[in-house]
């Protein structure tokens, strides 16, 4: 292929959800596809789906897990040299993260994720665009000096975790915004979180990249959600949370971060993240679960089209800023193998 010929354009999803399959669980799965199927999210599948053709996102010596990418240079090497970067959802908690609560972490999975930071910010410093979903958005979002917040405690002891098929709303800036104009004002999103993004960077802050320094030069809400559900009902409503946020820097990188899950925003899927995850009932109260496994019988899913609009948008203006071309055609990624094994 020469240097000007047309190339795929190569996303890199990074999975930091820490529930695996044990050996039991993931006997019935060649042991060569364990490392990309053998968990109970398979966050990667779900986003990847919704890419739009011409998207190189799967390489079977790439895993997407984030302990075996951040143990590994060479798997480090291969994320920076990727043309955007997809943050998922986790388990883990990004505000223990941030205010150095490690007790319920792995010891190496803090410096893990001071490392996927470092390869936020560098993405940016290079003019690439990241998304961050969930989790990953608030991992994002910190590396660039915003703040996480986390949900209340119960009388219980245990934090509010917000779940289910709920709404949120679109800012002025939603509205005008290329990747989120396209929705509802009020659009509906699976939820499953404890924490949240609480602060937006300052513009005009400057941030320290491999490529230098890149300066804030907007940091807008785009969606947000008055209060917050818990077993009792809407509580703190006079509070906005965000919901999903761009920061954009002066080099023409940008930062998407989504508080719901817009991967899972599918009829099969919408409700699977509290189906997978059934210590809600104990956590909320079986009332809470159940009203948040249902899922309305018109529900709109096009809050999915955020993954595909953001990453025709990221290739975009790429395109114009390595003045290079990216394929639009079907790539054959021999997926195919993976489709027994995962999860409905």
């Amino acid at each position: 292929m020469s240097e000007n010929a047309p190339r795929p354009f190569i996303a890199k999803i990074i999975d930091f959800n820490p529930a695996r399959k044990n050996a039991a669980e993931a006997a019935n799965i060649p042991e060569n596809l364990r490392v990309f199927v053998a968990d109970k999210r398979q966050y990667p599948f779900n986003i990847a789906k919704h890419f739009p053709n011409g998207v190189s996102w799967f390489s079977p010596d790439q895993p997407w897990f984030f302990r075996s990418i951040m143990s590994d240079p060479n798997q480090v090497s291969y994320v920076n040299k990727s043309d955007t970067l997809i943050l998922s959802g986790s388990g883990m908690s990004a505000y223990h993260f941030q205010e150095g609560n490690y007790d319920t972490f792995k010891s190496e999975d803090v410096e893990y994720l001071r490392t996927t930071q470092e390869i936020v910010r560098n993405q940016l410093g290079a003019g690439k665009w990241v998304l961050g979903i969930c989790f990953g958005g608030q991992v994002a979002v910190g590396a660039v000096g915003g703040r996480i917040g986390r949900l209340p405690t119960k009388d219980n002891g245990q934090t509010v975790t917000e779940a289910g098929w709920l709404d949120q709303t679109l800012t002025d800036a939603g509205k005008a915004d290329p990747i989120f104009a396209q929705l509802p004002e009020t659009f509906f999103a699976p939820h499953l979180h404890s924490d949240y993004v609480a602060e937006l960077p300052k513009v005009g802050d400057a941030i320290e990249t491999s490529s230098g320094k890149i300066t804030i030069i907007k940091a807008e809400k785009l969606a947000v959600r008055k209060g917050y559900l818990d077993s009792e009902g809407l509580k703190d409503t006079d509070t906005e949370f965000i919901q999903a946020s761009v920061i954009e820097f002066d080099n023409g990188a940008k930062l998407y971060q989504i508080q719901p899950h817009p991967e899972m925003s599918t009829a099969d899927k919408a409700n699977f993240l509290v189906r997978q995850n059934p210590w809600i009932a104990k956590e909320m109260g079986n009332t809470y679960y159940e009203h948040a496994k249902t899922i309305p019988l018109d529900a709109d899913f096009s809050v999915s089209k955020i993954i595909t609009n953001f990453t025709e948008q990221a290739r975009n203006s790429l395109e114009k800023k390595q003045q290079v071309t990216f394929l639009r055609s079907v790539i054959a990624q021999n997926l195919e193998q993976f489709i027994p094994y995962l999860l409905p």
